[in-house]
């Protein structure tokens, strides 16, 4: 199937099958099954099986829960939508179910499903969601804010304002409870909610010269992380030291995604349509 909007992606994996979820500019999520490799020539194949609507406007973000049974996504409509991603057609999220054709030809039968729970109180675009734990979403927004919402009461128990829009969020570091944040100003902020009385940054890193796209915690350490910027760098920190271990500077245009990839190398995208891996990476 082809999505003729701009699309982002999150990986589900749950106890019976490997699900990608993407969510699209076309206002839906779409999930999609990988089945067996059947040979070396022949890749794994991927088929979508169910459609998800919950946004009255284009999705920007999308993040997975951890034990791989819901997915949650933000939108420029300023909400953030829960879908339950194993429900069967019996338990009452399915709205419909359409065989499509084209060309004359029968295309495979794929369910609808509605939002289980909308959370509200974001009032500008939600540009990045993440679900750390069972109960708890982090969200940030184009009004300058991050919150933390409780999955069960769909109430925040945490909002804080830090003057910028925010592009990118990620939930890292010491005990998986540090927030790092990046947006329209060259700054990567990181805060502790743990820490009383202030919900000013315990760290701020300042070493890109444009605005901050894509920020990422490394898995097994409590003290890197990896950014990428509208500058054409990707910047590898570690909180010990001010200035960035290395800087990765590949990219010819805005690098708009990165990631850790098998613990020791990084992996970017930017809009010089290049996809960049560099490998080796001390950590």
């Amino acid at each position: 199937m082809l999505i003729d909007k701009a699309v982002f992606c999150s990986i589900v994996q749950n106890a019976d099958d490997q699900i990608v979820a993407t969510a699209s500019k076309d206002r839906t999520l779409r999930l999609w099954k990988i089945g067996a490799e059947q040979s070396l020539d022949q890749p794994k194949r991927i088929s979508a099986f169910k459609i998800l609507r919950g946004h009255t406007a284009a999705v920007q973000s999308i993040a997975a829960q951890p034990s791989g049974d819901m997915v949650c996504s933000g939108s420029w409509d300023c909400t953030i939508s829960l879908y339950n991603i194993n429900a069967s057609d019996s338990e009452g999220d399915i709205v419909s179910v359409k065989k499509r054709r084209k060309d004359g030809e029968d295309r495979e039968i794929q369910s609808e499903g509605e939002a289980l729970s909308t959370l509200v109180g974001h009032t500008q675009c939600v540009s990045s969601v993440v679900w750390p734990q069972h109960e708890t979403i982090y969200s940030a927004s184009w009004d300058h804010s991050i919150r933390r919402w409780d999955v069960e009461t769909g109430k925040n128990s945490l909002n804080m304002f830090c003057g910028k829009v925010i592009n990118c969020l990620d939930i890292g570091g010491e005990s998986s409870a540090l927030i790092a944040a990046g947006g329209s100003d060259p700054i990567l902020r990181i805060w502790d909610p743990r820490k009383p009385g202030t919900l000013s940054p315990v760290f701020q890193f300042s070493s890109h010269n444009s605005w901050i796209s894509s920020c990422k915690w490394h898995k097994k350490s409590w003290f890197h992380l990896v950014t990428a910027s509208y500058d054409g760098k990707v910047m590898l920190w570690d909180l010990r030291t001010a200035w960035p271990l290395a800087v990765i500077d590949t990219h010819k245009d805005k690098v708009l995604c990165a990631d850790w990839w098998k613990d020791d190398s990084v992996i970017s995208g930017g809009a010089d349509s290049k996809l960049c891996i560099s490998s080796g990476i001390p950590v």
